[in-house]
């Protein structure tokens, strides 16, 4: 039998050390080697050599080790009886959240007198004939029970412990993971590390984080969730929503079941039915005020979500020097990357998040748009009214588009009078009802350009573009948004011109 790969809980348990003193003071006590199986009978360490008792059974797929699907599943460690007198020694293997996750068991051994008449039965069914079924049986090596439960307790007592050693030492990897990556990420990436590391600690389905600057503005969030469903969108508002509670209030929160919560519902417009949400504050080190939240989610309603909670609590008390370093280079990066003027991001900032972000679209399956925005005449309103007064323009501009976008869209600057919004996870419709929103919002408002109050209103155009499921890559998307620009500005000039 082929040895499984060692991941997930049950390869990082075999690989322990501690594991592999248990097994050998097990067969210390018992001259057998302990062996472990998922609960679909893959093996994730060496199998023994079976006795051909075994052999005959499993060429005829009797036997119940690979074929009864519940024969690992136990309550407790015992004697898992393969036929009257023969069986094997088994203890569950739990994870800290008391869920079986795999077995531990000893090889095929006769621990109590075989029964002819049971064996006959056997042999009449598989058609082998009794006798050498039954000098087969009686062939396998002798064991007294009592000394084999006698050392399965103690195994069990290992297990649990060590189940409860791994779910300590996850908080410690995530931090050691997350503290790496900071050394080395930049700004856009490093948030989602945190997201990361919050969904691996937890095992939840879906995770957020938010920071914020100083001054209580939006400094970076991120969304993942491993496993792409349609609900993305729904799931990260839902999260947001309560990031943004969480954050305020400076308090935990828990909601056990997402269709009992009215406040829930409604951040998802009904869409999310099910589930259950988890969520801690970040404190600053000094304690007092709160820069941040992490909130996972989970897609079936949860009874032990204080568990959950306990883990995000003790990442965030043990890694709260690692988020604070982390929010202080998102900051710094971040003020490397705003063009000054404006305040929108700048052109090298939009580079690295439109390519991210059609990665994430094709990793999900989702959809990617942009908006172009070009305001007309700016080289005139340079000449009238200075650097000084374009840049309040250009100011109050930005804070119009951000005002009335959604958080997760952002605005960056390409040249001059050109600014570029990104809206993750929007189709070419949504895009173009973004442009027709926010077109007119940015025409009919009043813009300052000079301190004595002198009031100003602009034109401006938009082009749209969207790559559908990531398929085109950045050049291809800026190059279709100037190509639909040039066509409103051609079309603006038309209307212009007639009687």
């Amino acid at each position: 039998m082929e040895v499984e790969p060692q991941e997930g809980e049950l390869g990082t348990l075999v690989s322990s050390p501690e594991f592999a003193r248990m097994v050998d003071r097990f067969q210390a006590s018992t001259g057998l080697k302990l062996q472990v199986f998922d609960l679909e009978a893959h093996p994730l360490t060496p199998v023994e050599d079976y006795p051909r008792y075994c052999r005959l059974l499993q060429e005829r797929k009797a036997c119940p080790l690979y074929n009864d699907p519940d024969f690992l599943k136990r309550n407790e460690e015992g004697m898992a009886v393969c036929k009257s007198g023969v069986g094997h020694f088994i203890a569950p293997v739990r994870n800290e959240k008391e869920v079986q996750i795999g077995a531990v068991l000893g090889p095929a051994v006769k621990f109590a007198p075989n029964s002819v008449e049971e064996f006959a039965e056997l042999a009449f069914r598989l058609k082998i004939f009794p006798d050498d079924l039954i000098q087969a049986a009686d062939a396998v090596s002798d064991h007294d029970p009592e000394n084999l439960l006698g050392a399965g307790e103690l195994v069990s007592v290992g297990l649990n412990l060590l189940a409860e050693l791994q779910a300590k030492e996850r908080v410690s990897h995530a931090l050691r993971r997350l503290q790496s990556e900071i050394a080395e990420s930049n700004s856009q990436m490093l948030s989602q590390h945190v997201v990361d590391a919050a969904l691996y600690l937890t095992r939840a389905d879906y995770g957020l984080v938010l920071m914020m600057d100083d001054n209580g503005s939006d400094l970076a969030s991120a969304y993942d969730q491993p496993s792409p469903d349609a609900l993305v969108e729904a799931k990260r508002r839902l999260v947001e929503g309560i990031a943004e509670w969480v954050k305020h209030a400076d308090r935990t929160v828990t909601v056990p079941d997402v269709s009992k919560s009215a406040w829930s519902r409604y951040l998802t417009d009904d869409a999310v039915r099910e589930g259950s949400i988890a969520g801690v504050p970040i404190p600053e080190q000094k304690g007092g005020s709160t820069f941040g939240a992490i909130v996972v989610g989970f897609d079936r309603p949860r009874e032990d979500l204080e568990e959950s909670l306990a883990g995000l609590e003790s990442f965030v008390a043990e890694g709260l020097y690692a988020l604070v370093m982390g929010r202080k280079l998102i900051q710094a990066e971040q003020l490397a990357l705003l063009d000054t003027q404006s305040g929108a991001h700048s052109n090298r900032y939009l580079d690295d998040l439109v390519d991210t972000e059609i990665s994430r679209a094709s990793r999900y399956s989702h959809d990617l748009a942009i908006v172009l925005f070009e305001i007309e005449a700016y080289e005139v309103l340079r000449g009238k009214y200075g650097e000084g007064g374009l840049g309040r323009i250009l100011r109050e501009f930005v804070a119009v588009v951000r005002a009335k976008t959604r958080r997760v869209n952002t605005l960056a600057r390409i040249r001059d009078g050109q600014f570029c919004l990104v809206i993750p996870e929007g189709d070419r419709a949504v895009a173009v009802r973004q442009a027709d929103r926010l077109r007119p919002a940015l025409e009919e408002h009043p813009y300052a350009a000079s301190p004595n109050g002198e009031i100003v209103r602009l034109a401006v155009d938009t082009g749209v573009a969207a790559s559908e499921r990531g398929k085109d890559d950045r050049a291809a998307m800026l190059a279709q948004a100037l190509q639909s620009l040039q066509q409103a500005r051609a079309e603006r000039r038309t209307r212009s011109f007639k009687p």
